[in-house]
């Protein structure tokens, strides 16, 4: 009667030669890294230390230098007792001492405050109006002559100050068209000679800033 093997049991025969086979392998391949490695062994090179060059330097001594001593105290007059202070003492001018004290000078002046007209409650008013300021420049022929002669019309702009007592004083030219003619000029001679209401502030008189618009027609 044949006996029938399952293949079970022939690869647990085999077992033990694979086992074996497995080392010889393994064993081969340790020995074929352990050859191959020690051809990449790289040599160490040692370098040799550079010598150190120490220099050396030469310091001059010092000297020490003396200071001179400092300055001796000032020494503190003791007064004598057996001299007469008051017979060294001389009254016979003095009579002639201006025992008088002077007065002391006077506080500067403060400028007074000039009030602008837009402000100020009570504005100066031109004594006569503007006809009084026309009247008195035809009167004295304050048209410029150059521009007469030329037939050119002008307009200037007078700035001032009417001060407590009305009078213009700080007069200048504010604007002038055309300029160079002499319209300012004459613009400024007769602002000069108008007389003005002074302005009032809370009851008081004080200086305004005013303008003054002044036409030059050729007639």
């Amino acid at each position: 009667m044949l006996s029938y093997k399952k293949p079970e049991a022939e690869v647990r025969l085999r077992y033990p030669k694979y086992v074996e086979l497995g080392l010889v392998a393994a064993l081969l391949l340790v020995i074929i890294v352990f050859l191959v490695s020690k051809q990449f062994d790289r040599e160490i090179e040692l370098r040799k230390a550079e010598d150190v060059v120490l220099e050396t330097e030469e310091i001059p001594i010092t000297k020490q230098v003396k200071r001179p001593p400092p300055p001796a105290r000032p020494s503190i007059p003791v007064e004598d007792p057996e001299v007469d202070v008051e017979a060294d003492l001389a009254f016979e001018d003095i009579d002639d001492i201006d025992w008088r004290m002077e007065a002391p000078p006077p506080p500067p002046s403060v400028e007074e405050e000039v009030v602008e007209f837009f402000s100020v409650e009570k504005p100066p008013k031109l004594v006569g109006g503007t006809q009084a300021l026309y009247d008195y420049m035809r009167k004295h022929d304050l048209y410029p002559e150059m521009a007469r002669k030329a037939q050119i019309e002008g307009v200037v702009i007078i700035e001032f100050i009417v001060d407590k007592q009305g009078n213009p004083t700080d007069v200048h030219v504010k604007q002038e068209r055309p300029q160079g003619l002499g319209f300012g000029e004459a613009g400024v001679e007769a602002i000069e000679a108008m007389k003005f209401t002074p302005g009032k502030q809370r009851d008081q008189a004080v200086p305004v800033r005013m303008k003054q618009p002044i036409r030059f027609q050729l007639q």
